[in-house]
């Protein structure tokens, strides 16, 4: 395997190249972590080993408080005071 050099011009193609889809990633990941404090509560927690079984957990959290309570739709979309 050949060395490749890492130099500030290396990283600021890999920057140039990765730029949108980083920050795509970061407003899900910020969006995703608001909505789960919004919808099972800030203290909520969870004992999946690493982030993708978390986010897995989540969903299927969220999916069955969902499907327990008719207003949730309702609740989810008012806007807090």
């Amino acid at each position: 395997m050949a060395h490749i050099e890492h130099t500030y011009e290396f990283y600021q193609e890999f920057y140039d190249k990765n730029r949108i889809p980083m920050l795509q990633y970061d407003s899900l990941r910020k969006n995703f972590n608001n909505m789960v404090d919004d919808v099972l509560g800030e203290d909520y927690y969870n004992y999946e080993m690493d982030v993708y079984e978390c986010d897995r957990r989540c969903c299927q959290d969220i999916t069955k408080k969902a499907k327990k309570k008719t207003n949730f739709f309702k609740k989810l979309f008012l806007k807090k005071k």
